[in-house]
């Protein structure tokens, strides 16, 4: 396809996507590769960009962000910060400055769960609410960090309650008993998981000649009418 033919680029989307969406798709990947055990570097790229998207969309909305690291720091210091915050970020996305220099590397998991923490708190004040994995999220913080949560917050004893009866199980071990139970624990969880994916199940349902062809839609696949 020439330049020409992507600029004037007619064919109809599958469906669009809204920002508020596209950070939920990062926050969601970001705490599934938590989840499972996952590239540590690939959860970093996840939830710098979801921080990012946040932070910038807040500033085009005029709102504040619960967590808005702007706030805290002198202005003329914003631009060594962000380029200290974001070093392992940046390091992963381009190599046109830092070809020849090694990363150091400092316990990069709990750098990443405590940024998809802050993601948390800031998507919620910004859209007014968590999802079901980020509920997950946010009750395997509080296993970390029981502090955080506010005496006065909604089922806070519950939660205390139950933060204590965890504090002996390991993160995978957390997770583990989550899948045995997600059903009672967090119903609904596997909804969000089906909507996330949507864009994919096409896919693996198209032969090899289908997409070669350039077929997105499959007819081996039950599809029930939405009303």
């Amino acid at each position: 396809m020439s330049e020409e033919e992507l600029a004037a680029d007619t064919r109809v989307p599958d469906r669009h996507m809204d920002k508020q969406e596209a950070i939920r798709h990062l926050i969601h990947a970001a705490i599934c590769l938590m989840q499972k055990h996952e590239d540590p570097f690939a959860i970093h790229l996840l939830v710098h960009s979801a921080d990012k998207m946040l932070i910038d969309l807040a500033k085009k909305r005029g709102e504040e962000l619960r967590v808005d690291w702007e706030l805290y720091i002198k202005p003329e210091y914003h631009k060594a910060f962000f380029k200290k915050i974001r070093a392992t970020y940046n390091y992963l996305k381009h190599a046109d400055t830092d070809f020849d220099v090694k990363l150091p590397v400092h316990n990069i998991m709990m750098l990443n769960a405590s940024a998809i923490f802050l993601c948390l708190a800031n998507y919620s004040k910004l859209f007014g609410g968590l999802t079901k994995h980020m509920l997950l999220f946010y009750i395997f913080m509080l296993n970390i960090w029981p502090q955080l949560l506010k005496p006065e917050a909604v089922g806070a004893p519950e939660l205390l309650k139950a933060t204590e009866m965890t504090q002996g199980m390991t993160p995978g071990e957390f997770f583990k008993l989550f899948d045995e139970k997600s059903h009672d624990l967090l119903p609904g969880f596997y909804r969000e998981v089906t909507e996330d994916l949507k864009d994919t199940v096409d896919f693996y349902h198209l032969s090899f000649y289908e997409l070669r062809e350039g077929q997105t839609k499959s007819s081996r696949i039950l599809r029930i009418p939405e009303y």
